[in-house]
Order: structure tokens, then sequence, then C-alpha cells
């Protein structure tokens, strides 16, 4: 790959750089995903812009702002980061997290969360295995309806990423002995039962391209949707998280430590 660069965006001009990807990635008939004087409103207040370049060309971005969460933690949150056709599964995205990791801790930050769609096998990759984030939460169609064209039609199911900058977190990578909870058989969601009593772990396997599925054969891709939300939302609602994610695709989830 040729040189890659990251940078915040400053300026209407620039900042309309990040616009650009973000359409690009989840184009809609209702038009751009963030208006230009907002996104400028939000910098100007603390907001995080940037872009990655390749030989001058811009082909990634990633849009963060501060957030509170419940308990009064201020901390930032990543709302969008998009990779541009034909420049994905290049580690781009990964060189974005990592530049937004140092501009948060320079200002003070020791947190980073975002949403990501729990059917997408290589962002889950990324997240865990990579990135080594902490889950905890599942929540239902987040977003509800979305127009563009990465998410019509599908409930926008979201888990929440809690990055920790000042710790680190290993993955679990090791399926050996951990019961099925939902299987891919076929290229189909097979579900399991098993007695929250007697077990810890549990594997939940994932499609091996949701995206495609969803545009190819929408009925499948809601079977996945819902298998996958009924495995995942009560356990994590009960307590458990996701340990780890397996190198054939599955999540490791973990029941709560007692005492």
């Amino acid at each position: 790959m040729n040189s890659l660069k990251i940078r915040t965006l400053v300026g209407v001009k620039e900042q309309n750089f990040a616009r650009e990807i973000f359409d690009d990635v989840w184009p809609s008939d209702e038009g751009t995903q963030i208006t230009a004087n907002l996104l400028q409103a939000m910098v100007h207040n603390g907001t995080y812009v940037a872009g990655a370049f390749i030989d001058g060309q811009v082909v990634g971005a990633a849009f963060a702002f501060p957030s509170v969460d419940e308990d009064g933690h201020l901390h930032l949150h990543s709302h969008m980061a998009g990779i541009k056709e034909g420049f994905r599964n290049q580690n781009i995205g990964t060189a974005l997290k990592y530049h937004q990791k140092t501009w948060a801790l320079d200002r003070g930050y020791d947190e980073i969360t975002w949403t990501f769609d729990p059917l997408v096998r290589r962002n889950a990759k990324l997240n865990i295995t990579k990135l080594g984030v902490q889950v905890h939460d599942y929540f239902p169609d987040f977003y509800g309806d979305l127009p563009d064209a990465l998410n019509a039609g599908d409930p926008t199911d979201r888990c929440m990423a809690r990055w920790a900058l000042k710790s680190a977190h290993v993955a679990e990578t090791n399926s050996e002995g951990i019961p099925v909870a939902l299987e891919n058989v076929g290229g189909n969601p097979k579900e399991n039962a098993h007695s929250e009593k007697n077990v810890h772990k549990v594997l939940c396997y994932l499609p091996e391209d949701i995206i495609d599925i969803r545009s190819k054969d929408p009925v499948l891709s809601l079977k996945w949707r819902m298998a996958l939300r009924n495995q995942l939302h009560p356990r994590l609602s009960s307590g458990w998280n996701i340990s780890g994610f397996t190198n054939d695709g599955a999540y490791i989830l973990s029941a709560p430590r007692k005492g």
C-alpha cells in the first residue's frame, strides 16, 4: 500500500472530505449523512474529524464527539468511521482508530465508545481481537429505520464497544470445549439450547459476509439478525459479556463472575 497519512480535518473545505466519505459509504436518497454547518459547529466545539489519505486522495474518515455516560464519566464517542470501496481490508480502519486514540489521550480522555453491527464479522474481529474492546451491551434496533443503502430494511441492532485507552484487554480466541449456542450450518443460523446453570461460556458463530447476504437474500439476513439477537441480547442484559472472538468467526460469550 502506498504511503498512508492520517490527520485531523480543519475548516469546512477539509471537513467536506469526511462528508464525501460518509455519503459514499452510506449513500441515501435523503441526502447527506451530516450537514456541513452542523459538522463545522461540532468541530469548532471539540469534535474529532480526521481523514485518511493515500497519495493525497482521501480514502477514509472518522467522526467522534465528547459524551457523558450514565455515571457522569466523560469519554469520546466515535459515531462514524468509513473507508472507500477498493481501500478496505488494508488496515486503514485500524490506523484511524489508533490516530483517534492518540488524539483522545492528548485531550484527557481515557475511553472511546462506539456502536457496531454485531453481525458484521470483519468489524467484530477488528474491535475485539485487534483493539481489545470490551462489550457488555446489546441494543435492538438502536437507530430505528436507516434509509441508507447499507442498512435499509434491516433492524439496526447494535453492540456498544468500550475501548479503555490506558489499559490493555486481551481477547480470548480459543474455542476448545465451549458449547455452541449459535451455529452456521451451510450459511444458515441454527440455535442450540443450553442450561445457563451449567454453562459459563458459549460460542455464537457469524455468517461469512452479512452485507452480501443482506443484498441478495433479505429473508436469510433477517433470520441471522433474529438468531443472534436471541443469543446475545438476553445474555448481555443479564451481565454476560463478549470476552473474545475465534479465528473461525464466533463470539465467545462469558457469564459474570460470581463473588
